[in-house]
């Protein structure tokens, strides 16, 4: 189950799930009111948003990431009595400049919440502002991270991912692929996500990395060979590689480092477990390959103490129509927690506009998801911290309950 340690709506989350809930002090900070126990009526109708790439080049998370929405808009149901949960949502295309629109139109139609795809977050921010509505993301958070939180330009922004985005998705990588060697190659899309996160790589490593030299190359995210790009990195025989394209252009690095015969240690998002790319990664690359980082959540069914992961796989698989849990699915957790979250927050204030929302979620409390344990504060906005990460076998497949192959 999703819940905070205050034990709000105790009595409906022990009758769903029969836990007790301990409760804790205030965490908040700069301002925000904590959230309290309450009494207050749940709303007849709550509705959530979802923007992002349903067709074209990126749909498959876009897809994943919809279906974990309304799992856990379900979800979320049981756990709340009375409440109906409606998920309105928007294709972009791959086009991050429809979201601009599509967001306006969701505020419009009434939206508590809103669930973007990484492609499409760092250009409705402003958007957010106006409207004031909290948008939640995976990795898109990455591109705007530095003005992000209450004391900064973003106001509205958050991110459920687990190790998309930040610093937690980038020190696992570097930690990897440090273990070869000094010498790491840097590879990026020219994407928003992927620039975004090669610069803070390299702002990690001059930081905390003071052995490590990075070379870094850069491909348009529309091309099809990145041969060039890769054989420069050869040439300067680094000892492991760091990339940061996923989608179409990941499976471009992946065929381009076939065509080179050159298969280093080799470190990357989430979502090269995507069948795709999982078919485009030749087998010796396959080798010393790793992927992420994932929650530790879907690597050890030990730590499913809540059965919510349980919930999420049961109920995103039956969304889905599909057997086979891949890594990717684990995307799907980002937006399930999402749905969960904000149903939390109306549930405990007895109100859906963003500002009240946005209190409850950066009061400093802590709230446990299928992604593991969350805490958000006034300018803390990727609620999963690297202690909850670990790196996955990309191309191991994973059990039909969600788990996946860790990097030991």
């Amino acid at each position: 189950m999703f819940r905070t340690k205050r034990g709000l709506l105790g009595a409906v989350f022990a009758g769903a799930l029969a836990l007790s809930l301990a409760a804790c002090s205030s965490g908040a900070g700069g301002g925000a009111a904590a959230p309290s126990e309450s009494t207050a009526e749940l709303p007849d109708k709550l509705t959530i948003g979802f923007v992002g790439s349903l067709t074209g080049p990126l749909a498959a998370s876009g897809i994943n990431s919809l279906a974990g929405l309304k799992a856990g808009a379900e979800y979320a149901e049981t756990l709340h009595p009375g409440m109906t949960i409606e998920v309105v949502e928007r294709d972009t295309a791959g086009e991050a400049t429809a979201a601009v629109a599509q967001t306006r139109e969701l505020a419009q139609a009434g939206a508590t919440a809103i669930f973007f795809t990484t492609e499409a977050f760092p250009a409705v921010q402003d958007v957010l502002n106006q409207v004031k509505i909290p948008g939640g993301t995976s990795g898109g958070i990455a591109a705007v991270l530095p003005e992000v939180g209450d004391s900064n330009r973003y106001k509205y922004a958050f991110s459920t991912g687990a190790g998309n985005a930040g610093e937690t998705a980038i020190t696992p990588l570097l930690d990897y692929a440090s273990q070869f060697g000094d010498k790491i190659g840097l590879v990026e899309d020219a994407s928003a996500f992927a620039v975004a996160q090669a610069d803070l790589t390299e702002e990690i490593v001059a930081e905390d990395y003071p052995d490590v030299e990075l070379f870094r190359v850069s491909f348009p995210a529309s091309a099809s060979d990145a041969t060039a790009q890769l054989s420069t990195l050869q040439q300067e025989d680094v000892d492991a590689v760091v990339m940061w394209p996923y989608g179409t252009p990941a499976v471009t690095v992946m065929s381009s480092f076939d065509k080179l015969g050159w298969y280093p240690p080799t470190a990357g998002t989430l979502g090269l477990g995507t069948p795709a790319i999982v078919e485009a990664t030749p087998a010796e690359l396959a080798e010393n390959l790793a992927a992420g980082p994932m929650a530790k959540t879907f690597l050890d069914p030990d730590l499913d103490t809540t059965g919510v992961v349980s919930e999420f796989v049961t109920r995103y698989m039956e969304a889905l129509d599909k057997t086979e849990f891949t890594p990717l699915d684990t995307v799907g957790a980002n937006s399930f927690d999402w749905s969960v979250l904000i149903a939390q927050a109306v549930a405990d204030t007895g109100k859906t506009d963003g500002d009240s929302i946005k209190s409850f979620l950066t009061s400093g409390e802590e709230f446990t998801g299928a992604n593991g344990v969350y805490v958000f504060g006034p300018d803390k906005r990727i609620g999963i911290d690297a202690s909850e990460l670990q790196l996955y076998r990309s191309t191991e497949p994973c059990s039909p309950e969600g788990i996946c192959v860790p990097v030991e």
